[in-house]
């Protein structure tokens, strides 16, 4: 119970020096008890020597072997990094590698396997789908994080804060720039149209789900800028946002077992590849690339709003 104490204390911010300083005695128990070996280790000593210090002398020490061994980690990886640079091949040798034999199969075999008319998209969402989608879960983890951390919560608000973040919202609703809103209403609907051709053309031309959900997320911060967050609130609401958000991942991950789990076993998958070049074509990756654009713009406006109002709405 003492060490769960303990954690609770620190974790309050109580107690700081108990993770790195024992628990200090009462003034009777601290009388050194005689010892049954007269001759101690060298390791028993510096034990010794540790026990008897004071708890600002116990925090200095600590701060001088956690400063030493940030030095010390920065030097052996400055050192390492170094090594390798020293031993990749020499830039323009002749013996160097021009072209290995992987890409030089999504270049010949990319078109026939999946579909696409742009490798670059085939080899990201079909040949390395795993590596795209732990990408997207970072994503997803990531605005869970800073949602733990910002996320208002109405439960523990004060009058006081009420009352300021009712003052807030007031004066956000009416600071009016007639140009900017100008420039927005007619920037606006472009970005979005902009966002879906590159998410859905992802698999003809360059672009996809990240391109494509930068725009859209760009979009929605441009509409909150001028008409506010209770603005985008009549569109994008923060329940609208966790459904589109664990939507677009889930379905993404059920494509990539299914995708994986017949690839792995050597069986045909069965999803219609369409005709290359068409918008109706490349299998998976169409999908993915809407999943993966939907993400991106959830998590693009996620920040924006959770930094700028602690909320998502």
């Amino acid at each position: 119970m003492s060490a769960w104490k303990s954690f609770l204390g620190w974790v309050d911010g109580d107690a700081r020096e108990q993770w790195f300083s024992a628990p200090e005695k009462k003034q009777s128990e601290n009388k050194r008890k005689p010892s049954r070996h007269t001759d101690l280790t060298q390791s028993e000593g510096v034990f010794e020597l540790v026990k008897h210090l004071n708890k600002e002398q116990k925090r200095r020490v600590f701060n001088t072997l956690y400063y030493i061994s940030c030095v010390v980690v920065c030097i052996v990886m400055f050192f390492a990094l170094l090594l390798i640079i020293a031993h990749l091949p020499s830039f323009g040798d002749p013996s160097n590698p021009t072209n290995n034999e992987l890409s030089q199969y999504y270049i010949e075999h990319g078109l026939e396997d999946a579909g696409a008319v742009n490798l670059v998209g085939n080899m990201i969402l079909s040949y390395r789908v795993f590596d795209t989608f732990g990408e997207s879960s970072v994503l997803f983890l990531a605005t869970t994080s800073v949602m733990m951390l910002l996320l208002r919560d109405s439960r523990t608000y004060t009058d006081k804060l009420r009352r300021y973040f009712n003052r807030e919202d007031k004066a956000e609703r009416e600071v009016l720039d007639h140009l900017l809103r100008s420039c927005s209403r007619f920037l606006v609907p472009i970005v979005f149209t902009f966002g879906v051709y590159v998410i859905f053309n992802g698999h003809l031309s360059p672009g996809g789900g990240f391109a494509g959900g930068s725009i859209l997320g760009g979009g929605l911060i441009l509409y909150a800028q001028e008409f506010g967050t209770q603005g985008v609130s009549r569109y994008f609401t923060n329940h609208l946002y966790h459904i589109i958000k664990v939507t677009a991942l889930a379905i993404y991950g059920v494509l990539l077992l299914y995708y994986g789990f017949m690839g792995f076993n050597g069986l045909n998958n069965h999803i219609w590849l369409g005709v290359p070049g068409t918008i109706l074509s490349s299998g998976i990756i169409m999908p993915i690339n809407v999943a993966v654009g939907f993400e991106v713009a959830c998590t693009i406006y996620a920040f924006y709003s959770l930094f700028h109002k602690g909320e998502i709405k």
